[in-house]
């Protein structure tokens, strides 16, 4: 091969892993639009969070949470992860995977599953 062959390909190859990881870092968020339910780790109530979804924003409803958390919700999908906030200041982060979401709500460990449509 000739010398401006051979650059040619590595620059060709080094621009494709450049946009490959441009591609990887710029996925798309979670969808974790519709009605979810379950319980916190002590189980005494059933939770409901209520989402919808406009590409990274989400907004909704939170109940059976307690009281310094119910209401209204806003925020954020980041690929994986959903950080809600409320009128009261409260910022839980919120893991998604498929049909499920975990994470830590009003200090006690949460699992909601996704109602099927």
């Amino acid at each position: 091969m000739t010398y401006l062959l051979k650059h040619t390909m590595l620059v060709v190859l080094a621009l494709s892993v450049v946009m490959l990881a441009g591609y990887a870092s710029a996925q798309s968020p979670a969808d974790v639009s519709g009605t979810w339910t379950g319980s916190t780790s002590r189980g005494a109530s059933t939770i409901t969070l209520v989402l919808q979804q406009q590409g990274p924003n989400v907004s909704g409803t939170l109940a059976g949470a307690g009281t310094t958390v119910d209401g209204p919700i806003s925020g954020t999908v980041d690929q994986n992860t959903i950080n809600l906030r409320n009128d009261r200041g409260s910022t839980p982060t919120l893991n998604v995977k498929g049909d499920e979401i975990t994470g830590m709500l009003s200090g006690d460990a949460v699992t909601l599953r996704r109602a099927k449509k």
